[in-house]
């Protein structure tokens, strides 16, 4: 049994960075998602062992239990040798917290919460409902300028220049959502570089090894 464990949902776009980046750093992890909530769902007893807040991914490593998607992944690369996930000048490791803070405090929200989960989940009532139908089309637009900024950051290749680092395992798994409901890949395809970084990132063996197999209610939902 390998000392790292993460627990979490297999389809959580935040597991899956975490999953990324312990396969980017190399080290040998074991990926559990037993007794772990469905989405929607009330957090289970051996979730709320490990995070009081309820929530997933967490890791185990001996003793030390964390969560939080950043601060695991930036503990993985701080702890275990092997290619560093992270820039060494200070100010891209600054550059590189802006762009974590931005994925999960505004990216996070825009894209999976409020826009690709309502669209998936929607139910028949809703997908009539033209204040629903206008909500996401706001949604939408809102995504749109936001991947119109990516694109810019990604013009040198990833977001800090050509290394994969953290930040582009939070944002990455993201987008792979978002092109998997209609019209999410006419958007990225709006956004030259950030589909270019997409390509990128799907090539790569840590995406292939932790792609969530999309099932069909979220390819077919309209």
């Amino acid at each position: 049994m390998s000392e790292v464990m993460i627990i979490g949902m297999p389809r959580s776009s935040l597991t899956r960075t975490v999953r990324i980046a312990c396969i980017e750093k190399q080290i040998p992890f074991e990926f559990s998602s037993r007794n772990v909530q469905s989405p929607g769902q009330p957090p289970t007893p051996d979730v709320l062992n490990r995070n009081p807040f309820g929530k997933v991914p967490v890791l185990q490593h001996g003793s030390l239990v964390l969560y939080e998607t950043a601060a695991i992944c930036r503990y993985v690369d701080d702890h275990f040798p092997g290619p560093l996930l992270r820039p060494v000048r200070a100010e891209k490791v600054a550059v590189m917290n802006q762009w974590i803070s931005l994925a999960m405090t505004r990216l996070d929200h825009n894209i999976i919460r409020n826009f690709v989960v309502p669209v998936v989940f929607a139910d028949r009532q809703q997908r009539h409902d033209r204040g629903f139908a206008i909500r996401m089309n706001q949604m939408a637009d809102l995504v749109r300028r936001d991947l119109a900024v990516l694109d810019q950051a990604y013009g040198d290749g990833w977001l800090l220049g050509d290394r994969f680092t953290i930040p582009d395992m939070m944002i990455m798994p993201m987008l792979h959502y978002l092109t998997a409901i209609p019209g999410g890949p006419e958007m990225i395809s709006d956004a030259p570089n950030v589909k270019a970084a997409f390509t990128r990132f799907k090539a790569r063996s840590s995406a292939a090894q932790t792609d969530p197999l999309l099932p069909d209610r979220i390819l077919k939902s309209a």
